[in-house]
């Protein structure tokens, strides 16, 4: 079993690295997992919003295994508390033999037929963030979910 992490972002460093290193060290204890960075997409000013996630959506789709299961981590996704999530995530690891791929939109998210494409979509919170902060929220949950997993006294709820 394999879990990804998918997302559009520009490369060189930035205050989140120490935090993104340090939780890719911990979840790799449990999994096998990685990071793939896309780079941005070069759009012209003059598309709409939702031209720029159709197009956004093409550049994804041609990035992503056909026979992996896709989680969009999106605003409007499914919200969970941390056992839950891991209850989630323990089912997902268990039952498939697929490579699981978690993604992180654009600035203005998927389009509906990439939300229709999608296995799950998952919430992080109900605010809007930006992907280097949703990097390290989404590693942080997936970290607690393993310890959670395994009965291991990371989380204290």
């Amino acid at each position: 079993m394999k879990i990804r992490l998918i997302y559009q972002g520009k490369s060189g460093k930035n205050h989140f690295d120490k935090a993104e290193d340090m939780y890719l060290s911990r979840i790799k204890k449990y999994i096998s997992f990685d990071i793939q960075q896309l780079q941005p997409l070069k759009l012209s000013n003059a598309l709409s919003v939702e031209e720029i996630r159709k197009k956004e959506e093409e550049y994804f789709l041609k990035k992503l295994p056909t026979d992996s299961l896709i989680i969009l981590l999106d605003e409007k996704g499914k919200s969970y508390n941390s056992s839950s999530f891991s209850k989630f995530l323990d089912k997902m690891t268990s039952f498939q033999s697929k490579k699981i791929i978690f993604v992180i939109g654009g600035a203005f998210g998927f389009s509906n037929s990439m939300k229709q494409r999608a296995d799950h979509i998952v919430r992080l919170s109900d605010m809007t963030m930006a992907h280097h902060l949703a990097r390290i929220v989404f590693l942080e949950q997936l970290y607690r979910a393993f310890t959670i997993i395994k009965g291991e006294p990371y989380h204290n709820a």
